[in-house]
């Protein structure tokens, strides 16, 4: 984006950005975000909390040779501290104004020459883009006051004794909660209280009444409406709770669609900052990379379909109408390829001649060890690294043997199966959209059904689906194929549960290039229903895609979204309905508190129901076997089986 100094600008500015990554590395948005604030700055001080490649300081070279990498505490509060005492106060006073910045936001979309125009207008003392209004949260009362992410201080306030006092004795803080509460949330109101003006560009009071927080809550709005130029990274990573607690859920996703199709801002900044740094679940909800995707028309594609090809796995024989049924779907223009053992290659052959199934077929014999798993990843994986194709679909046949042995009912299993067929090969027009998906998402790496949620499932896939596979995930990504990327147990895997999916072969690449054999995955009858190799490759599929800088998805038809639709809002009506009369509050986080709070009187009354049975025993015991005995023993006997009792309760009562 092109930014022009303004010819009305002719303040002398001093810039002092912060920057912290875990790594050390600074992403492509912030060389954009550097370069076209360059110009409204004479000076720029880089402090780098924690650490910095050799790629990133060159990069900050461009822009200035004041870069210091410091110790990572204390945030940005202190990174400006240090700055700014390194600098003097006799240097600092003779800038118009001193612009303190992070890498918390992104942008811009806009010309800062407008930002700066604007603001050159309002002649005050400080100044930022957006501010909280005074607000009640809880019991605690929050005052107005300038968001730190872009403080911009006048020489005013620089040089008086009050400012300099105030950075020479704040103390290095240890969270982002205490340098929130004890120097954002301060700063402000206590400069205004000593007479120094301020004002923002965006006016909070605007949206006060909507929302404290526009910045993330309503960022499209102030975008659109008021120009602002910055928007925060955090919109497309934020725990969804905060979303779901506060919006309709649409915040990150409006604002992701209205810069790509309403600015010139490359969305690939965006994604090359989150993949590398932020866990794929986390992205996932808050940019809601969900696609509902029709079965009986074609949404438009520009361009031509990507190179494609389908492999099939087939084992149960008793399944082949399922199987040819689904297949039916496939383009003419998508090459097909079944995996299967040699014994049944020539059953599955004339079963598709006697059923009038006209689509070319490649079969690939496998061996009979790592099922599904080894049939793609052993015998199919020339097809995959043949370089013929841009976008491959895989799906197998599926029977859950542990469903009948452990007394649930066949429809169980069927049904898990019923989903990722239906959504993965729903219908001629529905494939044909996964491939316009592609097509129009370039980094979109791995479409796959969402995982069931359903009967046996439920306790499997809910709140995340790793099972006993999370170590075995991590030591395949990190120690046998050389990736790093976020993971954590807490969140689910983003990854195609059940083994059927769609996915851009270079999202995948390193997953087949690790040249996997037979001989790598358990022979039939000992490989379980969970812990191995095979479900270890099948949740880290999303996370394969995540490291080549590609995100996984799920997909729905329009037909199953329904489905999915009534059962998640059952599963949310059963648990609600659990808490009866304990129930109280309107949003979820509201609930959420009065379950823990119902379970916790309940642990409570269990606890001391349970105390008081044991001491009643106790109590019935003494006097049989104590009571008949001389006063003497009687009460040495009491002080040893009571003692220890009293200096519990002792111990209680000082607490």
């Amino acid at each position: 984006m092109s930014d022009q100094n303004s010819v009305s600008d002719t303040k002398k500015r001093l810039g002092i950005f912060c920057f912290y990554d875990h790594a050390g590395h600074a992403d492509g948005y912030i060389e954009v975000l550097l370069k076209a604030l360059r110009p409204y700055l004479n000076d720029l001080v880089i402090v780098a909390n924690g650490k910095l490649d050799g790629e990133s300081r060159a990069m900050f070279g461009q822009f200035t040779d004041q870069i210091t990498v410091r110790e990572n505490k204390g945030l940005d509060a202190a990174a400006y501290q240090q700055a700014m005492l390194a600098l003097g106060w006799d240097k600092l006073e003779s800038y118009d104004e001193v612009i303190c910045f992070n890498d918390t936001v992104m942008g811009p979309l806009y010309p800062f020459s407008e930002l700066f125009d604007a603001m050159e207008a309002k002649n005050v003392d400080f100044w930022g883009i957006t501010a909280h209004p005074k607000a009640k949260f809880g019991e605690e009362s929050i005052p107005a006051h300038i968001q730190a992410y872009w403080h911009v201080y006048g020489k005013r306030l620089v040089s008086s004794g009050a400012f300099q006092q105030y950075w020479e004795s704040m103390p290095v803080m240890t969270d982002y909660a205490e340098v929130t509460r004890k120097h954002e949330m301060r700063f402000t109101p206590y400069f205004e209280q000593l007479g120094f003006t301020w004002v923002t560009y965006i006016d909070a009071e605007k949206y006060a009444g909507l929302s404290p927080y526009p910045l993330l809550f309503m960022p499209k709005q102030i975008i659109e409406n008021d120009r602002c130029p910055i928007f925060k990274r955090r919109s497309f990573f934020v725990d969804y709770g905060a979303y779901f607690d506060k919006t309709a859920g649409q915040p990150g996703s409006e604002l992701y669609d209205y810069i790509r199709e309403h600015t010139d801002y490359d969305v690939n900044l965006i994604w090359d900052t989150l993949l590398r740094s932020f866990n794929l679940d986390d992205i996932r909800q808050a940019m809601h990379l969900d696609y509902v995707l029709p079965t009986k028309a074609l949404n438009p594609r520009e361009g031509e379909a990507p190179s494609s090809a389908f492999i099939q796995h087939v084992y149960f024989m008793d399944l082949l109408d399922d199987t040819f049924h689904y297949l039916n779907s496939l383009p003419e223009s998508t090459d097909l390829y079944i995996t299967s053992t040699k014994d049944k290659i020539p059953q599955i052959r004339a079963y598709a001649d006697s059923h009038g199934f006209t689509h070319p077929i490649e079969f690939l014999p496998v061996k009979n060890r790592g099922r599904d798993v080894s049939a793609l990843f052993v015998a199919a994986s020339g097809v995959v690294l043949s370089g013929k194709y841009e976008v491959i679909g895989f799906a197998h046949d599926k029977k859950s043997s542990q469903v009948g042995e452990s007394g649930h009912d066949g429809t169980e299993s069927q049904g898990f199966a019923y989903k990722l067929m239906e959504n993965t090969l729903g219908s001629k027009d529905y494939v044909q959209n996964v491939l316009t998906l592609f097509v129009q998402n370039p980094r979109l790496g791995l479409a796959a059904p969402t995982p069931p949620w359903h009967a046996i499932y439920f306790a499997h896939t809910i709140p995340n689906d790793w099972g006993p596979n999370f170590d075995g995930t991590q030591k395949l990504m990190h120690d046998m194929l050389g990736l790093d990327v976020p993971m954590t147990e807490a969140k689910r895997t983003m990854s195609a549960i059940g083994s059927c999916y769609w996915f851009r072969v270079e999202a995948l690449k390193p997953l087949f290039e690790y040249g996997w054999d037979y001989e790598d995955f358990l022979p039939e009858g000992k490989m379980g229903v969970d812990g191995s190799i095979s479900h270890a490759i099948e949740r880290a599929t999303g996370y394969v895609a995540q490291s080549q800088g590609y995100y996984a998805a799920w997909i729905l038809t329009d037909k199953y979204a329904a489905i999915e639709l009534d059962s998640l809002l059952h599963a949310s009506k059963i648990f609600m309905g659990t808490l009866g009369p304990y129930r109280w509050g309107d949003s979820l986080i509201e609930n959420s508190r009065s379950s823990d709070a119902k379970l916790t009187a309940l642990r409570v009354f269990h606890e001391r129901s349970l105390r008081n049975r044991i001491h009643n025993r106790l109590r019935g015991i003494a006097h049989k076997v104590i009571l008949p005995l001389p006063k003497p023993l009687r009460d040495a006997a009491y002080n040893l089986a009571w003692g220890p009792v009293a200096i519990l309760r002792k111990l209680r009562s000082h607490k």
